[in-house]
C-alpha cells in the first residue's frame, strides 16, 4: 500500500516540478531512448542496399546523400556498424553464425518553381486615411500596401479620429434616409510572384537474416521546403471602385481631405484568377529553381535538412536515438562518478558506481547511478533498472524531489514505450 501511495505522490510531484518542486538547477543531459521497434540483441551489422533502392522518381538525384547520411546516423549512435553496398551476396552470409540486417527501400525528390501573376482585392474597411503625396504614395507602394490613383488613399486600419469621423458621417446620412455601408474603397490589383518547393520522401524496409527472415519496419518519411518570393516592383492597380453616390459628387471628393459618402450601390470588382502554368509554362512541367532564385550555399543548406530530417523517423524506428533532458545532479555521492556524468560519460560513471557495494552505495549514489543507467540507456531494460535504482534512493531518501523527479521522468517514458509496444503489436 506504501509503495502504491509513493507512486501517486512520484508523479504528482515530477508533473508539478516546474511549478515549485525544484530544489536546486537542473543541468541539461543528453540520454538515449531504446528504439521503437526492437532489433534482435544479436543483429550488430546493416547492409544498406543500393542496388535494391529505387530513385526513378529522385529528380534531385539525392539517393547517395540519403544512403550515405543514413549510414552515418546509424554508425554515430553506436548501436550498429552500417554500410553502404551496391551488391550483397546473401549466399556469403551463414546465418547460423551470425544475423544480420538489410535495408533496401526508394527516394523520391524533386524541385519546382511556379513563377505566375496573381490577382487581389484591397477593400478599406476600417477608416479611409489622408491625402498622399507623389512620393509618399511611392513609398507606400513599395511596401505592398495598396494605394489608389484616384484619391491617393490607402486602406489600413482605423483610428480613433477616423472612426469618429466615420460613425459621423454614417449617422448624418441614416437622418436623411440614406443608411448603408460605411465609406469603402476597393482596389483591384496585381503581382508577380516565385514560389519555390522542395520535396524529399524516403521509404525504407529492414529485414533481418539469421536463423530465420523477418521484415521488421516499413516506414515512409517525407520533408519540404517552401519559399514565395513576390517581386515589389510589379504591383499594379487594374481597376478601382470608388464609394460615390452619384457622378457628380466626384469633383467634390477630389477636393476634401477625406471622402464623406458611402455608396447605396456598391460596384462588384471581380478578378479573373491567373493561370501560370498556361501563361508561362504551357503544358511543360514546372521547372527546377536556379542560381537565381537560391544560391548554390542555400540550395545545399536546403537539401541537407531535407535529407536529415527524412531519415530521422526511420532512424528512431530501429535504433537506439539521443535526446536532451533536463535533470538535476546530486551535490552529495562520488565525487569522481558525479564529475563523470556531468562531462558526458555515464558508462564510466556506471562502472564507478557498481564497483560501491549496496551497503555502502548511499542516496546520492544511487539516484547517480540510475542517471547512468537513462543516459546510456540501449533497451528497455536499461530504463527498468534506472527506475528500479530511481525508486531506491528514494526510499532512503523519501523528502528528496530531485529522486521523485527521475522516477516520474521514467515512469512517463515507460508508459509511452508499452503503449506503442500493444499498438505495433496489434498490428
Amino acid at each position: 500500500m506504501f509503495a502504491k501511495h509513493t507512486g501517486w505522490g512520484v508523479t504528482l510531484c515530477a508533473l508539478l516540478w516546474g511549478a515549485g518542486c525544484a530544489s536546486g538547477p537542473a543541468a541539461t543531459f543528453e540520454v538515449q531512448r531504446p528504439a521503437k521497434l526492437s532489433v534482435p540483441r544479436e543483429v550488430r551489422k546493416i547492409f544498406i542496399r543500393s542496388d535494391f533502392v529505387e530513385a526513378a522518381q529522385d529528380r534531385l538525384g539525392l539517393k547517395a546523400q540519403v544512403l550515405e547520411r543514413l549510414a552515418e546516423k546509424l554508425n554515430g549512435l553506436g548501436r550498429f556498424e552500417a554500410q553502404v553496398v551496391d551488391h550483397l551476396d546473401e549466399n556469403s552470409l551463414n546465418p547460423e553464425q551470425e544475423t544480420v540486417a538489410v535495408i533496401q527501400g526508394e527516394v523520391v525528390s524533386r524541385a519546382e518553381l511556379d513563377r505566375g501573376q496573381f490577382t487581389d482585392v484591397a477593400t478599406c474597411t476600417g477608416g479611409i486615411g489622408g491625402r498622399l503625396s507623389a512620393v509618399g504614395a511611392a513609398a507606400v507602394s513599395k511596401e505592398a500596401i495598396t494605394v489608389d490613383s484616384w484619391g491617393g488613399y490607402i486602406c489600413r486600419k482605423g483610428n480613433f479620429k477616423s472612426n469618429l469621423t466615420q460613425a459621423a458621417f454614417t449617422q448624418a446620412f441614416a437622418m436623411a434616409g440614406l443608411s448603408g455601408a460605411p465609406p469603402k474603397n476597393q482596389v483591384v490589383r496585381t503581382y508577380r510572384y516565385r514560389n519555390l518547393s522542395f520535396f524529399v520522401q524516403a521509404t525504407f524496409s529492414v529485414t533481418v537474416i539469421g536463423p530465420q527472415r523477418s521484415t521488421l519496419a516499413i516506414r515512409t518519411d517525407a520533408s519540404q521546403f517552401s519559399r514565395r518570393m513576390v517581386n515589389q516592383s510589379s504591383y499594379q492597380n487594374v481597376q478601382e471602385v470608388h464609394n460615390i453616390v452619384v457622378t457628380f459628387l466626384g469633383p467634390v471628393l477630389r477636393a476634401s481631405a477625406l471622402p464623406t459618402f458611402p455608396n447605396l450601390i456598391r460596384p462588384a470588382a471581380l478578378a479573373e484568377r491567373s493561370r501560370p502554368r498556361e501563361v508561362f509554362y504551357g503544358s511543360a512541367s514546372l521547372p527546377d529553381p536556379g542560381w537565381r532564385d537560391l544560391t548554390r550555399s542555400e540550395r545545399a543548406t536546403v537539401l541537407n535538412g531535407l535529407v536529415e530530417q527524412t531519415i530521422l523517423g526511420f532512424v528512431q524506428t530501429i535504433s537506439p536515438y539521443r535526446v536532451k533532458v533536463e535533470a538535476a545532479l546530486d551535490s552529495g555521492g562520488d565525487a569522481e562518478a558525479r564529475a563523470l556524468l556531468e562531462s558526458g560519460k555515464p558508462l564510466d560513471a556506471r562502472r564507478r558506481l557498481e564497483t560501491i557495494s549496496q551497503e555502502d552505495r548511499s542516496a546520492s549514489n544511487w539516484y547517480h547511478l540510475g542517471l547512468s543507467y537513462e543516459a546510456g540507456a540501449v533497451s528497455v531494460e536499461d530504463y527498468e533498472d534506472a527506475r528500479r535504482f530511481y525508486i531506491e534512493a528514494l526510499n532512503r531518501s523519501s523528502s528528496s524531489r530531485v529522486y521523485a523527479q527521475g522516477v516520474g521522468r521514467i515512469e512517463r517514458f515507460l508508459a509511452d514505450y508499452r503503449k506503442l509496444r500493444q499498438q505495433t503489436e496489434e498490428r
